[in-house]
């Protein structure tokens, strides 16, 4: 995977903390699709999740595991401190 645009990663997360500040709970990827297409909302936020900016439930269907939602996002400590910087 080639590395995603990191105006994009920062406002994702800015929008994720910006729903968690508001009380919605479990925040999910249908919550992030008003920023982006949401096949592309989730392809960052499998991205984000991988580099350790966030932690969720990622949510699989088919027999082949294809990726399909992620769900209970929060913010982990490396995402807060990109988000502060």
């Amino acid at each position: 995977m080639t590395a995603l645009d990191q105006n994009v990663v920062h406002i994702i997360l800015k929008d994720i903390d910006a729903q968690l500040s508001q009380g919605v709970l479990p925040v999910h990827n249908g919550h992030l699709k008003h920023l982006f297409e949401e096949g592309e909302v989730l392809e960052y936020l499998l991205f984000m999740k991988n580099a350790g900016l966030i932690s969720g439930d990622l949510i699989t269907r088919g027999v082949n595991s294809t990726p399909f939602r992620i769900t209970n996002i929060r913010l982990t400590y490396a995402g807060i401190k990109a988000l502060r910087s």
